[in-house]
């Protein structure tokens, strides 16, 4: 096995200078004749001209069917251009018949690459002597090609275990489930609670169990889920006291076409059904089977529809705020955005590794926008090849659906939603007068609705 130098300098400190440290020698355990080259960078791999990436593509243009190991346990960080260097690596030495393997990575950093460099040229080992038996192995069987390693890799894979690698992403997982979980359950539990004490007193009903069971009733009667309908009842302004009407004036306009389901009837049809028919549509656009919906809520955008995507995945985006993902930027800006997964930086490195572990390195985020010019939220198309571009035609159709889609998504919100509390007032009118005769005098709470109002 032969050593560079990756510490620092340029290009020309190569396996045949004599520079400090750039001379290759043998190490213990290497495989006769050369085949495998070894780099040890140390700080970050951070930009790219790092002598790593550097010295990796020399061995690739001078050394023919070479593997080059690339020890990390030196390395404190890698970052986007990073990533990007080591791809670039491996794909030069896999077309000189090479392979660019990676060892020696802390538990944090391997949990991440193993899903960031989903290129199959690239292997990961526990440590530097795993890899060069890996190698070796495979080297010394003359009836197995270079790319097999299959039997190499099993031995590693065991030696990684036991170093405690991969025996930690099941607990991290689950315990980021669990947050996530916990997550969800405090952003929607106390809004209905707090939708149901409002409603309680402001028609001075029996008791709050009486509120939940009207808010039910009218989220059921007019398909619009609890949550929405609880949102909507703290977001309008509340009805005037002494009307029977909430919206008395209020012009319920005509729906929007829906061309992308000719079978539908526009004002009739459930937001479900739009928002599952207008996914499927952008993902038969693109030609994926991986994308998300998420609409606009006074706290970001709330995940309502999704296909191909895992549970991690659908939990830790269930609801994303300003400026942590792609989609959100697409909202935030009011146009499409195109993100690199495996590179942007709108990503934490969390996000970055639950998104990639789905198959997606490319993600196409297109905003719906309603007649006001809000936007009323985002579709997003995953697809697996890196720097996906869609074509003129494709941009073309995806923007229409978007329009469209926004246009419908809004008209909604501002007349079944409306409908819905509508509904809503009627029935806590009515269940007002019914108690108000037999409920024990407590006065009237601030600003509540007498019975006859």
């Amino acid at each position: 096995m032969h050593e560079i130098d990756a510490t620092g300098g340029n290009e020309d400190r190569g396996a045949d200078k004599g520079a400090p440290g750039g001379r290759p020698h043998p190490a213990p355990g290497g495989v006769s004749g050369g085949a495998v080259w070894l780099l040890r960078p140390e700080g970050g791999l951070d930009r790219p001209d790092h002598p790593v990436f550097m010295g990796a593509r020399q061995v690739g243009r001078e050394r023919p069917g070479a593997a080059v190991i690339v020890d990390l346990s030196r390395v404190r960080e890698i970052t986007a251009e990073g990533v990007r260097g080591l791809l670039r690596c491996a794909r030069t030495l896999s077309e000189a018949g090479g392979r660019l393997l990676l060892a020696g990575a802390s538990d944090d950093m391997a949990r991440l690459l193993r899903t960031v460099l989903v290129d199959d040229t690239i292997r990961m080992y526990a440590t530097v002597a795993a890899a060069v038996a890996a190698r070796g192995g495979a080297a010394a069987r003359a009836d197995t090609s270079a790319r097999d390693t299959s039997a190499g890799d099993a031995s590693v894979q065991d030696a990684s275990v036991r170093d405690g690698g991969p025996t930690a992403v099941p607990e991290v997982i689950r315990l980021r489930r669990e947050t996530v979980d916990l997550r969800a359950r405090l952003r929607s539990h106390p809004l209905i609670a707090q939708a149901q004490g409002v409603l309680w007193e402001r028609y001075r009903l029996p008791a709050e169990e009486t509120a939940f069971t009207l808010l039910k009733r009218s989220s059921q009667t007019h398909n619009v889920k609890l949550r929405t309908l609880a949102a909507a009842l703290l977001r309008v302004e509340r009805p005037a006291p002494g009307s029977p009407l909430w919206f008395p004036e209020r012009n319920r306009g005509e729906a929007p076409a829906l061309p992308f389901l000719p079978d539908a009837r526009p004002g009739q049809v459930h937001r479900s059904t739009v928002v599952k028919g207008v996914l499927n549509r952008a993902m038969e656009v693109v030609g994926s089977d991986i994308g998300d919906l998420q609409l606009a809520d006074p706290a970001g955008l709330r995940m309502e529809q999704h296909h191909g995507l895992g549970r991690e995945f659908i939990d830790y985006f269930s609801h994303v705020g300003d400026g942590e993902t792609a989609c959100s930027m697409a909202a935030a800006r009011g146009r499409p955005v195109v993100s690199d997964i495996a590179t942007d930086r709108v990503f934490s490195d969390t996000a970055r590794e639950i998104i990639l572990a789905t198959g997606s390195r490319t993600a196409h985020s297109i905003p719906m926008t309603g007649a006001s010019r809000e936007v009323v939220g985002v579709f997003s198309v995953h697809v697996p090849k890196a720097r996906h571009s869609l074509t003129d035609a494709e941009t073309a159709i995806l923007l229409d659906l978007a329009t469209r889609a926004g246009l419908w998504l809004e008209w909604h919100e501002r007349t079944v939603v409306l409908d819905a509390l509508e509904d809503l007032h009627r029935r806590a009118l009515a269940a007002a007068r019914e108690a108000a005769p037999r409920r024990p005098s407590l006065g009237n709470p601030p600003g509540g609705y007498p019975s006859e109002s």
